[in-house]
Order: C-alpha cells, then structure tokens, then sequence
C-alpha cells in the first residue's frame, strides 16, 4: 500500500465526545454530502452493509463479504472494517495502519478513539471526521478504500486475491 499523504485540514479541530459513545458535535458535513456517502457505499466491492456490531450509535458498518477471505485479523471486528454514524453526526470509525493514522491525526482529519488509551479499543481504529464537501468526500472514500485493503492485505503487503465462491 502506497503512503497516505495529506494535506492539512481547514478549520479548527471539531467538538467530539470524550467516551463511548464516541460522536462528532461540531462542523459536521450536510445531509446532501453523508447520503452521497451512504450511496456511494453501496458500491464497495464484496462489502455489505449491515447495522454496525461495534458502535452504539445506530451506525452503519461496513463489512468484508464471507466471500472474501480475511487476512489481517488486526483490520476487523468480526468482518466490521469501518462504520458511519448516522446524521446530523456523519463521522465514521474505520481500522487502518498507523501510518496512515498517524498522517490522519496530525493532518487535522481525525482523531484516536478515547477508549484506545486504555487499552479497550485498538490504537488503528480511529474517528475519521464528517466530510462536508465534495472534496473532503472524496478524501473519505479514499481512505475507506485504503480500511477495506488493509483488512484483505497481509502484512507482508500481497493483496488477497482469493474470493470463495
């Protein structure tokens, strides 16, 4: 996988919850932006949306199909990679490698989970910020796709490329 490069984001860093729940309150994105989103994630290959298994929200997680063969059991929880909470918050959690998490936090984009301090959550499942434009959209759907090839990539970087059928 090619380095996440960022470029730091506008605005002051928004209001969030500090516990689980864990939520955006501040500079979320528009209703037009997170339906484009939700649609936009229907399209993800071998990828179902189902309610989330991790978040309390009433999120939507996206999970690896059973017909894809899971390599990195450090990318998932049970099949969940990423999920989006609902509107008016629209932000979402996703696993990642912590290179891309590290360029994530200190570009503005998003921030760790306050629960992975102590050890309850992973340190790679971050929060990543409500788009509110259409290029901040387009980041997003990026950097889902890099949460879903991390879940299906092994650590020694070979993709898989294994589909039961």
């Amino acid at each position: 996988m090619n380095e996440l490069e960022l470029s730091d984001r506008e605005d002051f860093t928004p209001l969030t919850t500090a516990t689980s729940p864990h939520k955006q309150l501040s500079q979320n994105g528009t209703h037009h932006i997170h339906n484009k989103l939700m649609i936009w994630a229907h399209t993800i290959s071998f990828v179902e949306i189902k309610p989330s298994i991790i978040s309390k929200s009433g999120a939507q997680g996206l999970f690896l199909s059973e017909t894809v063969r899971l390599i990195n059991p450090h990318a998932v929880i049970e099949r969940e990679f990423c999920h989006i909470h609902p509107y008016p918050d629209g932000s979402l959690h996703l696993f990642l490698p912590m290179a891309d998490v590290k360029e994530i936090v200190v570009k503005g984009w998003g921030e760790f989970h306050p629960l992975a301090f102590l050890k309850e959550i992973p340190s790679n499942f971050i929060m990543l910020y409500s788009p509110r434009s259409e290029r901040e959209l387009s980041l997003v759907k990026e950097i889902i796709l890099r949460s879903h090839s991390f879940a299906i990539t092994s650590t020694n970087g070979k993709e898989n490329t294994h589909v039961n059928i």
